[in-house]
């Protein structure tokens, strides 16, 4: 007969934050605050979560703030997937971040709520999660995955060169001075005072080397501490990488070409916007509208850098025969009012009759 106290219990670890974490240290997504991400991330996480917050929620656009916007793309690109709590505060409609989640099935959800010396535990139901995901996985549609999923290694290979690089820095322009010790102690100081540096060392060598070298000034020879990185050959493949990392992404790597002209970062901007952006927010729309009733997520903010470039294709179009309004749609000028301008009447010339 077994004691009753003595079963042991049994936990499923299979979702949770321990094997998230460790995901994503695998991947080299997360930092535990003694390395960095790699800046090709960061640029990527940055572009993303500034083009969130300058969406345009419709017809509310103050239901969902910038701020959360912002967190939503900075979630969707570092794990594919953000969920937010629902809830009423004072009469009005907020939501909180979820920090990880478990979900149990049949619409039900375990919520765990980041606070100061404490975790919230919610136990909510589907109708007030907010769960947004992109990239989904057909064997598991529930579960979004971050674009960095979807290209191997290069991410974390990413983060190892630079790891290298700030690693071999510190070597760099140092060197050893080796110094016989039969050398007297006043000609040591003579020569430390015109050669030490603070990227020189000296080290003092065996009273015999002079012995087996054929005299004690041919010692004198700085040694070079300095890491020889062009044998690696870190410069092409770190470039080749981080144009990897920011297409995986979505982020067009001309938009940061240093070599770019204003018309090239303008049309760089604008793939940007419709090829990444806008896709994505369509993606997102369908659960916002069930949740939250925002039909939209409108592009207009982003694209008001890019007022003189419509206005010129407006212009084309109306040239070209096209109508006033049908060319205002084509452009994402929907539902804007432009006032009829007056017809030109002709002035009679001077001395008509």
């Amino acid at each position: 007969m077994k004691w009753p106290w003595s079963k042991r219990e049994e936990r499923n670890l299979q979702t949770g934050l321990t094997p998230q974490y460790i995901e994503l240290r695998r991947k080299g997504l997360q930092s535990d605050g003694s390395a960095a991400l790699s800046a090709t991330v960061a640029t990527c996480a940055g572009v993303w979560s500034r083009a969130f917050a300058m969406l345009t929620p419709e017809p509310n656009r103050d239901l969902i703030l910038p701020d959360t916007m912002a967190a939503i793309g900075l979630d969707l690109l570092l794990r594919g997937e953000s969920c937010w709590h629902i809830r009423m505060e004072n009469d009005d409609l907020s939501l909180v971040r979820v920090a990880y989640w478990d979900e149990l099935g049949d619409g039900k959800y375990h919520l765990h709520i980041a606070r100061v010396n404490t975790t919230e535990t919610v136990r909510a139901l589907e109708p007030e999660i907010l769960k947004l995901t992109i990239n989904s996985d057909p064997a598991r549609p529930w579960k979004g995955r971050s674009p960095f999923a979807l290209m191997g290694l290069s991410a974390t290979l990413l983060a190892e060169i630079e790891q290298a690089v700030s690693g071999a820095l510190p070597f760099a322009g140092k060197g050893l001075l080796p110094m016989p010790s039969t050398i007297a102690p006043d000609q040591q100081s003579k020569v430390l005072s015109g050669l030490q540096t603070g990227s020189l060392a000296v080290v003092t060598s065996k009273a015999d080397f002079q012995h087996h070298t054929g005299g004690e000034r041919s010692e004198m020879k700085r040694v070079e501490l300095t890491p020889d990185m062009q044998k690696m050959m870190l410069q092409p493949t770190y470039d080749a990488l981080s144009m990897q990392v920011m297409a995986a992404a979505g982020v067009p790597p001309s938009l940061f070409a240093g070599g770019g002209n204003d018309g090239a970062l303008r049309e760089t901007y604008r793939l940007f916007a419709l090829q990444t952006v806008d896709p994505l927010s369509r993606q997102l729309e369908p659960e916002l509208k069930r949740k939250l009733g925002i039909t939209k997520l409108g592009l207009q903010d982003m694209m008001s850098a890019d007022v003189a470039g419509r206005a010129r294709a407006v212009s084309s179009l109306v040239g070209s025969g096209v109508p006033l309004q049908t060319a205002m749609g084509l452009v994402g000028w929907e539902g804007v009012d432009v006032p009829e301008t007056p017809a030109k009447t002709e002035t009679p010339a001077k001395g008509a009759a």
